[in-house]
């Protein structure tokens, strides 16, 4: 005996079923043991790719987990590489900025002894700051000097007349110094000014 009836089936869409008359119970459960088992199979189908998945979903963590690490090590390797760069800037600044001092002290006829006095960041802070030491030690710088007659040593205390040859010796190890005295020594050693 079979009756039609309006029931929805998979997908949504309503199709008759049909419902069979068994002779025993036996048929009846086997009948029905086909549809459930029709129904996993169909189930299973669905997810029978979800082992393969899950497996690819634990390997796609596993390899953005060692390309963290990759990412992590860089970014470390990058921020030692920029602390150095930077030390290295500032070392190079200082060296820049000490080679300004001692071109303009010795511009001005000072000593290079006194480059420690010297302040200033720019160029134009450090020429201020030794002109101010040049007036205060009283030095006229070389082109002033030699506009009158003079060589550009210091007028008191650090000038050449009576000073030894051992003194001489000892200051001319300063190569900024005797290179902004050089003509001065010279004429010192013909004047025989130097002992």
């Amino acid at each position: 005996m079979t009756e039609p009836t309006n029931t929805p089936a998979e997908g949504g869409e309503n199709k008759p079923e049909t419902f069979k008359a068994f002779a025993s119970k036996e048929e009846h459960d086997e009948y029905v043991n086909g549809i459930v088992q029709e129904r996993l199979d169909r189930e299973r189908k669905k997810y029978a790719d979800y082992s393969d998945l899950k497996k690819a979903s634990e390997e796609l963590a596993e390899l953005k987990k060692s390309q963290m690490t990759e990412v992590e090590k860089m970014k470390a390797e990058l921020a030692e590489k920029d602390a150095l760069l930077q030390s290295k800037d500032q070392e190079l600044s200082g060296l820049k900025l000490e080679r300004i001092k001692a071109a303009k002290l010795a511009e001005a006829g000072v000593a290079a002894e006194w480059i420690d006095s010297v302040s200033g960041t720019t160029e134009d802070e450090v020429a201020a700051s030794v002109a101010k030491l040049a007036a205060r030690l009283n030095v006229e710088s070389p082109k002033a000097a030699q506009g009158a007659g003079h060589t550009g040593h210091q007028k008191q205390n650090g000038s050449l007349s009576g000073m030894t040859r051992a003194e001489l010796a000892e200051k001319s190890k300063d190569r900024v110094w005797y290179e902004a005295n050089r003509d001065a020594i010279m004429k010192a050693l013909e004047n025989k000014e130097i002992k």
